[in-house]
């Protein structure tokens, strides 16, 4: 599965509310408390992407549906993005839980996102179940317990570049007369083939536009015309963020 074809974003609904900036309060999406039983497996999926709320939400749709397919019995039981002191995400975590849990199944799990979105730095923690520890001192009554570090293998192969546009230093008719519903839509049909546009952040003086492909050399060489060029771009910067 390619990139265009992978994609866990419709980019029109994403752009439904897509401005140059929206300036309001920043909020934080605190991380969930995972809960699972004593007998599942919990495995922590740590995303080096920068993603919102609701695009997250998309990508968890989409893997329920695939452990569906793969009869897999898996539940998303917490999760959310890590925020930066601006308000900005800078990793998206989602935490699963496994009801049977193996080599097999956590290589359908890498698999999903690796095919997906796996930006490099990405990596997943498998902790045993609850009960694993019970059963093993069950004879040793003088045993002590120990926190479950967890097994963590890493991942994700594709990188990541952030188009930051400026959201106040640019003459006012600009920001009236261009529209950045068009630098999103041209920057993913550049990219046709090597990446795509997965999400968007909007800060008080600035939008990002997050894209992750193959390469951010070969993204940059894509958009990079079109953004020297287009008056909306003036005086953005992009930035490798995978």
């Amino acid at each position: 599965m390619n990139n265009e074809d992978a994609s866990m974003n419709d980019p029109a609904a994403m752009l439904d509310n897509l401005e140059i900036v929206l300036p309001k309060q920043n909020t934080s999406t605190a991380q969930a408390d995972a809960t699972v039983a004593n007998d599942e497996t919990l495995v922590v999926v740590n995303l080096k992407a920068k993603l919102r709320p609701e695009d997250q939400g998309e990508l968890e749709d989409a893997f329920l549906d695939v452990c569906e397919q793969l009869n897999l019995q898996a539940d998303i039981v917490g999760g959310g993005s890590l925020l930066d002191d601006n308000g900005e995400s800078f990793e998206s975590v989602i935490e699963i839980a496994l009801a049977e849990c193996n080599d097999t199944i956590i290589d359908h799990i890498i698999g999903f996102f690796e095919s997906t979105l796996a930006p490099k730095g990405s990596s997943l923690t498998i902790y045993e179940p609850a009960n694993s520890f019970a059963e093993n001192t069950a004879m040793d009554s003088e045993a002590e317990p120990t926190i479950d570090a967890g097994r963590k293998i890493h991942f994700g192969h594709q990188e990541g570049l952030g188009l930051y546009l400026n959201g106040k230093d640019l003459a006012p008719k600009i920001y009236q007369k261009y529209d950045i519903r068009h630098v999103f839509d041209k920057c993913n049909s550049l990219l046709k083939g090597v990446g795509m546009v997965n999400s968007y952040w909007q800060g008080y003086s600035e939008t990002a536009l997050y894209m992750y492909g193959d390469s951010y050399e070969q993204m940059v060489k894509r958009i990079e015309p079109f953004v020297s060029t287009y008056p909306l771009c003036n005086k953005s910067k992009m930035v490798k963020i995978a």
